[in-house]
């Protein structure tokens, strides 16, 4: 009864200062309903269930000279509204501590017919002191960055801007209005093409993380930056050869060591104040898929070993958007995206059932362009806006000499959206 009684007294004692403690902590709960409604002139690629529009589908051509493709849909949906939570803690080391978890329905689901599913989009957590933050966990790619085009569909410039969330553990440097930041980087959701489809092995098998260099200036309303990102493959660990076993020749499995590194830049550029907004940012960059960017590799030599060497598809892309207003705001989106080739000659495909080029996107693909007005009207808590898109693209025959695409044809899709969102 004794060690009860003095038990109770610590606990007592002790409460204010626990009570304090906790609310040292605090959590501030965001997100958004939103309704989307789509029009699209033609069959597109798209994702989750289309809200994430990037290009029309080549033209495909029946006997009479028909375009299958050529067909007009619409829908609406609700799969991107949004749930987050901010959350601040006691400090640590000296350092500040903040966490984030956020999620949205555009997850995948098994019927194709619908994507409903909850998913993570983002989950870190950061220690910040005066010059230094270090952040661990699931967030923005740093090539996605912080200009970003003011748009309302949801895939926020894609294909033209890099849109991309992963593990990464990332280090900040701050020098008054410049900063300096390092990112190691996992794939998880976005993933690299290869021969396998689309990936989380290949670079888990290339041992190495992605890595990003950036350096940014923030002043006045003014944003520049530039930075560098590595990335390191390997798309196969077992290949085929002949060997002599028994005193017979056989084809055998063989374990080889495939790789593959690429190297991408981007610069941008931001100036707001009250009402005006111009951004801008140009990218080039080679096997950019995992950003949502066209592009990828390709075979360029087989070995006697069994194993391959590849060569890089060259990429550059750039977008300018401006937008005008607060409560009434208008803007413009221009994209331009340019397939540049690859810097050797490509093995040329004599199994369609064992693809020697991996991209995302379609690889006979040569340029892309967008135009897109949008207008809308903005008030507390809700948002309407309607957009218009006219995405073109130029298809044709890839040249394996040299990577590059000839003989084009443009296909163009005209998407009308409207955005209906209430924020909380």
């Amino acid at each position: 009864m004794k060690r009860f009684l003095i038990s109770i007294i610590v606990f007592v004692t002790l409460l204010p200062a626990m009570a304090q403690e906790e609310k040292k902590v605090s959590v501030n709960i965001y997100g958004f309903v939103r309704n989307d409604f789509y029009y699209d002139s033609r069959r597109s690629l798209a994702s989750a269930a289309g809200l994430f529009y990037l290009i029309p589908l080549d033209r495909n051509l029946n006997e009479l000279g028909e375009d299958l493709n050529a067909i007009p849909s619409s829908r609406m949906l609700s799969a991107a509204s949004r749930f987050g939570l901010n959350v601040k803690g006691p400090d640590v080391w000296g350092a500040t501590t903040s966490a984030k978890i956020e999620g949205d329905f555009d997850g995948f689901s098994s019927n194709h017919t619908s994507n409903t599913m909850f998913r993570i989009r983002q989950a870190w957590t950061k220690l910040s002191w005066e010059k230094v933050d270090l952040l661990a966990g699931h967030t923005w790619h740093p090539m996605f960055g912080e200009v970003i085009p003011t748009v309302m569909s949801l895939a926020t410039g894609s294909p033209f801007q890099p849109f991309n969330r992963s593990p990464q553990v990332r280090v900040d440097y701050k020098m008054n209005a410049f900063k300096t930041y390092l990112s190691a980087i996992y794939q998880s959701q976005y993933l690299s093409p290869g021969p396998l489809g689309s990936s989380p092995e290949y670079l888990k098998d290339g041992i190495l993380p992605e890595l990003y260099l950036g350096f940014d200036y923030s002043k006045n309303g003014w944003i520049a930056g530039v930075g560098a990102n590595f990335m390191h493959l390997r798309p196969r660990t077992i290949g085929l050869k002949e060997a002599e076993i028994n005193g017979e020749p056989k084809i055998i499995n063989t374990k080889v060591s495939d790789n593959i590194s690429s190297l991408s830049f981007n610069a941008f550029l931001q100036y707001t104040n009250d009402k005006f907004a111009i951004k801008a940012k140009s990218i080039y960059g080679q096997n950019m898929g995992h950003l949502l960017l066209f592009g990828g590799y390709g075979i360029s030599k087989i070995n006697d070993n069994g194993s391959y060497e590849y060569t890089n598809l060259n990429n550059s892309t750039s977008w300018l958007n401006i937008t005008y207003g607060t409560k009434y705001q208008a803007g413009l989106f221009l994209g331009y995206s340019k397939n540049l080739g690859s810097s050797k000659e490509l093995v040329v495909n004599l199994d369609p059932n064992k693809p020697n080029i991996f991209t995302f996107g379609p690889s006979n693909l040569d340029q892309v362009y967008r135009i897109s007005p949008q207008v809308s009207y903005n008030v507390k808590h809700w948002s309407f806006g309607i957009e218009y898109e006219m995405t073109t693209v130029s298809y044709g025959t890839l040249d394996f000499k040299d990577g590059k695409v000839k003989d084009t044809h443009d296909v163009t899709n005209n998407r009308i959206v409207g955005v209906m969102t209430y924020f909380f």
